[in-house]
């Protein structure tokens, strides 16, 4: 289990592919809050029954990072945006939506020369 926490970590920080990255923590996050957390812990007396424990919290969290992603696009600071420059069907793996660049997603301002 350790091990895949840090691969995940790894991955998170490099930004390696992002929309396989934030599934796998949605879903290790839960099976971390199911299991050794007990679902919180509700079967306890005392105000632990209230604690629904943090595995929730970081599942909520990988799913915002989801929605951002498929808003927002690529990020320039990824190593998914290298890997998509050179190999363009990478996005498939690390977008969720279309895949297009954070650059591209914005229309620039145009000027006017005078």
């Amino acid at each position: 289990m350790g091990f895949l926490e840090l691969l995940l970590g790894i991955a998170l920080v490099f930004g390696f592919m992002r929309k396989v990255t934030y599934a796998a923590g949605v879903a290790l996050s839960l099976l971390i809050w199911a299991v050794p957390e007990g679902f919180g812990g509700p079967y306890q007396s005392g105000a632990g029954g209230t604690d629904v424990g943090t595995g929730v919290v970081y599942a909520l969290t990988f799913l915002g990072l989801l929605v951002i992603n498929a808003l927002e696009g690529s990020s320039r600071w990824s190593v998914d945006h290298l890997i998509e420059r050179r190999y363009p069907s990478w996005a498939r793996v690390a977008e969720l939506g279309p895949g297009r660049p954070a650059a591209a997603a914005a229309p620039a301002a145009k000027t006017e020369a005078t």
